[in-house]
């Protein structure tokens, strides 16, 4: 039960770098969204509006962040009981 909190840790932070490169993977394309003097306004905003990111991915990786913030509170909490 001691080594609970860091084996929670160590899982939060695998689960980031896991959702990290499942944002990465499902991107479209490789070179970005990259926006040229030459384009018209709509297509700026059309090209800024289409990167919204991945809505699985982003969930994974609040739940790695999550896992991890429970495994310190976890830690400061037994340090002062």
């Amino acid at each position: 039960m001691a080594a609970a909190p860091w084996f929670l840790l160590a899982l939060g932070i695998l689960i980031v770098i896991a959702g990290f490169f499942l944002a990465v993977m499902r991107r479209p394309g490789s070179g970005g969204n990259w926006i040229d003097p030459r384009m018209s306004d709509e297509e700026v905003s059309r090209k800024l509006r289409g990167g919204d990111g991945d809505l699985l991915a982003s969930i994974v990786m609040v739940v790695g962040f999550a896992l991890a913030l429970i495994s310190i509170v976890w830690r400061i909490v037994r340090a002062f009981i």
